[in-house]
C-alpha cells in the first residue's frame, strides 16, 4: 500500500499543509519540524506523487473524460457539471466518446500514449472489463456511475447511487401498489453493473413480496428508444396479463410507454410503468415518467473532488454510494391485488 501524505502529517503530528511545504523546502518550516518530517519520510520510503506536482505546476493540467455510451442522454448533464467543476479546480477536460460495445480500458490506453493526461474519469463502463484490463492503467481514475469497490484497484476510485437499493425501492413501491404481475425491461445485466445491482435489488424486492419469477417476464433490450419500444410490445404480446413494468432507465421507460400507448393501454390504468435516471425529458414527457431521480450535480462534483486528492494528496481509493430520490409522476397507480 503506498504512502500517502496524509499518512505522513498523522504519524509527524503535522497538518497535511506542513508536510507539504516541508518536502518542498519552504523557509517558513520549524528546522526542527522539517528535520522530524524527512525523518519519518526516510524511514517509510515515501515518494511524493509526481502527479500532484504536475497538477499544480504544469500549464497542460489535462484530464481525460471517457464517455461510453453515444446516445446516453442521462451523460449529459453529469459531462457538462464534470467540465465546470473540473474547471474550477483549474483543469482542462478532453472527451472522448465511444460505443456501448468498445472497450474503454483500451481507448483509454491509446489515449495515454497520446496525450499523455495526469488522470481519467470513466462516464460509465463496464466493470467486467474494468476486472479483466484496468491494471494496464498506472494513473488516478474515477468510474462515475458504476461502483468499482470490489475490484481492489489502488487507483481507482468510484461514485455511483447505490442501484441495488434503487431497484429494490422500484419493485418495493410497485408491489406497495398492489401489483403482483410485474415485468422488467432491463439492460444487458452482464456488460452494465448498474443494471445488473438494479435487477438484483427488483428481485429481492419481489421475493420479499412472494413473487419469484423476475426472470420469466424480463426482456433485454439496448440503451435506445427504438429498442425499448420493441421489447415492450413483444413483453405485452406475451405476457398480456401485466399490470405494471419495471424499466431500468428512463429512456427504457419512455420507449414502453410509447409501445403500450400503441397498443392501446392506458397509462397508467391498465399498466403502470417506472423508470430510472430521473431524466429532465421524463419530467416533461406525456405521461409524465414515474421515475429515480439521480444526483447529477453530486455525482459529477464527487467525480472531480476525488480525482484531484488522488492526484495532490496520493490519496487511496475511495467508492461513495449515494441515494436515488423517487419522483412521483402519471405513470403510476395503485391497483388492487390480483
Amino acid at each position: 500500500m503506498l504512502l500517502t501524505i496524509k499518512d505522513i502529517a498523522r504519524i509527524s503530528g503535522c497538518a497535511v499543509s506542513t508536510v507539504s511545504r516541508a518536502l518542498n523546502d519552504h523557509p517558513d518550516v520549524n528546522p526542527e519540524t522539517k528535520e522530524r518530517i524527512c525523518r519519518i519520510v526516510k524511514e517509510y520510503n515515501y515518494c511524493p506523487n509526481r502527479n500532484a506536482k504536475f497538477l499544480k505546476q504544469s500549464s497542460g493540467k489535462n484530464v481525460l473524460l471517457i464517455a461510453k455510451g453515444n446516445v446516453n442522454l442521462f451523460f449529459t448533464p453529469i459531462l457538462e457539471q464534470i467540465q465546470s467543476s473540473a474547471g474550477k479546480k483549474g483543469l482542462s477536460v478532453t472527451v472522448s466518446y465511444i460505443s456501448e460495445n468498445d472497450n474503454e480500458i483500451t481507448e483509454a490506453f491509446r489515449l495515454c500514449e497520446e496525450m499523455k493526461p495526469i488522470g481519467i474519469i470513466f462516464l460509465g463502463g463496464n466493470v467486467c472489463i474494468f476486472q479483466r484490463d484496468f491494471s494496464k492503467l498506472t494513473i488516478p481514475c474515477v468510474l462515475c456511475t458504476a461502483y468499482a469497490g470490489k475490484l481492489g484497484f489502488e487507483n481507482l476510485s468510484s461514485v455511483s447511487v447505490n442501484d441495488f437499493q434503487g431497484g429494490k425501492a422500484a419493485a418495493a413501491k410497485l408491489c406497495e401498489l398492489g401489483h403482483r404481475r410485474i415485468g422488467i425491461l432491463s439492460g444487458d445485466n452482464k456488460s452494465a453493473g448498474p443494471f445488473c445491482e438494479r435487477f438484483s435489488g427488483i428481485c429481492n424486492a419481489l421475493s420479499e413480496y412472494g413473487i419469484n419469477e423476475a426472470e420469466r417476464f424480463t426482456e433485454i433490450c439496448e440503451f435506445s428508444f427504438r429498442s425499448a419500444y420493441e421489447k415492450a410490445y413483444k413483453l405485452i404480446l406475451e405476457h398480456s396479463d401485466l399490470t405494471a413494468v419495471i424499466a431500468m432507465s428512463d429512456i427504457i421507460a419512455i420507449g414502453a410507454v410509447r409501445a403500450f400507448c400503441d397498443m392501446k393501454l392506458k397509462i397508467p390504468d391498465d399498466i403502470s410503468v417506472i423508470g430510472f435516471d430521473g431524466l429532465e425529458l421524463a419530467d416533461f414527457y406525456t405521461p409524465r415518467i414515474t421515475t429515480f431521480h439521480q444526483p447529477v450535480e453530486k455525482l459529477a462534483d464527487i467525480s472531480v473532488k476525488m480525482l484531484v486528492e488522488m492526484i495532490e494528496n496520493n490519496d487511496e481509493a475511495s467508492h461513495i454510494l449515494l441515494d436515488a430520490e423517487y419522483v412521483s409522476g402519471e405513470t403510476t397507480k395503485e391497483r388492487g391485488i390480483l
